[in-house]
């Protein structure tokens, strides 16, 4: 298989050492493992490219908030406060009438 390069720049300590602990935490070998799997599920799994949808599971949902999160320094409580209001003001807009 070829093989080639992709060089991203703007990635700051702290999102690396993130990136890290997420590689850690799903057992991956290291970033490019990692990273080729992210390309690979959004370029081959996306619906919009005509291929089948795979399904999504709850972790897959909230990986991106969990991340999210950290980075901003959040707790889990704030995170936690923040879902129930944007669910409850959700339900609030979703009732007719």
């Amino acid at each position: 298989m070829q093989s080639h390069t992709i060089k991203v720049t703007g990635v700051s300590e702290q999102l690396l050492q993130l990136l890290d602990d997420r590689i850690r935490s799903r057992h991956a070998t290291g970033r490019s493992e990692y990273i080729r799997e992210l390309i690979r599920k959004d370029v081959l799994d996306n619906p919009t490219n005509g291929a089948p949808a795979v399904p999504r599971t709850f972790r897959d949902l909230l990986d991106p908030v969990e991340a999210e999160t950290r980075l901003l320094g959040e707790t889990e409580e704030e995170t936690e406060e923040f879902l129930r209001g944007e669910l409850e003001a959700h339900r609030l807009r979703a009732r007719p009438g």
